[in-house]
């Protein structure tokens, strides 16, 4: 972050130089402002949350204006009227801050169009994607796949009882968890309020066995840590080819973990 920050004020200090040294000349830069401002949306929209504030550009924005307004009242030779100033300050970051919020939002819709707004896990989307090629390696090597359905009991009653925030809280502490079970070929993904796919390319049933209860562990360990009366279930298939969709193996898991006398785990045998 620090390192972002820093070439953003490089940049306006370059500019400005820059700036000051075709003064007597008929050339201008004053365009090459926009590149620190591009650069400060850039820098947040690829660090924050989506649904978090664009401070920013904001910030930067107006700074940027007012540097440039004060170098050009400085380097003229006749008395620069303050309100001209004030109102070039204004209107320039104005016209800095709108730059900014336009190319953040486009940034954003770039870096999180494929990526779960609150925990930033894939979305069904990249999920069905990432899908598709594990089937198509699937059919070709012969190696099973298997697909994870979790889903977190009671999050709700947490709401209820404790307020959104705790919620989401409970989310991200899932969320974490499953990125420090998982591969990098693995994918990880929220495709509902409370439920969760982990996708695990060329995983037989044991091996995936095995990661579903170090899951299990991990999150009781945490829920008793904050005190939530949070739980599991998890639905488990493995599978080989293309010929399940997806969507096909989905339902079916959450159709088993919502049956009261199913247990955690329900694991179809690999098919030739």
């Amino acid at each position: 972050m620090f390192l972002g920050l820093l070439i953003i004020v490089v940049e306006v200090a370059l500019v400005t130089a820059l700036n000051y040294m075709v003064i007597d000349t008929y050339v201008s830069l004053d365009v090459l402002y926009c590149l620190p401002i591009i650069q400060a949306a850039r820098f947040q929209a690829v660090h924050a949350q989506r649904q978090s504030e664009l401070l920013l550009p904001l910030i930067i924005g107006f700074l940027v204006g007012a540097i440039w307004s004060l170098a050009e009242a400085l380097v003229t030779v006749s008395d620069f009227p303050v309100d001209a100033l004030v109102l070039n300050i204004f209107t320039r970051g104005v016209t800095f801050t709108v730059l900014g919020k336009v190319v953040a939002r486009l940034w954003k819709d770039r870096e999180y169009g494929h990526k779960d707004y609150l925990t930033d896990l894939s979305n069904p989307q990249e999920l069905m994607e990432h899908f598709v090629q594990a089937q198509l390696r699937s059919e070709r090597s012969r190696k099973p796949y298997t697909l994870l359905y979790i889903n977190i009991e009671h999050l709700g009653q947490l709401n209820d009882e404790l307020g959104r925030q705790a919620g989401d809280n409970a989310l991200h502490k899932v969320a974490e968890i499953l990125r420090s079970i998982s591969r990098t070929v693995d994918t990880v993904a929220r495709i509902g309020s409370a439920q969760f796919a982990l996708l695990l390319p060329e995983t037989d049933e044991q091996v995936a066995t095995v990661v579903k209860k170090r899951l299990l562990t991990a999150t009781s360990k945490e829920f008793q840590r904050c005190n939530w009366k949070l739980s599991l279930s998890i639905g488990q298939v493995t599978h080989i080819g293309k010929n399940r969709s997806a969507e096909e193996l989905l339902n079916e898991m959450r159709a088993t973990i919502g049956r009261p006398e199913a247990e955690n785990s329900a694991a179809l045998p690999p098919q030739a």
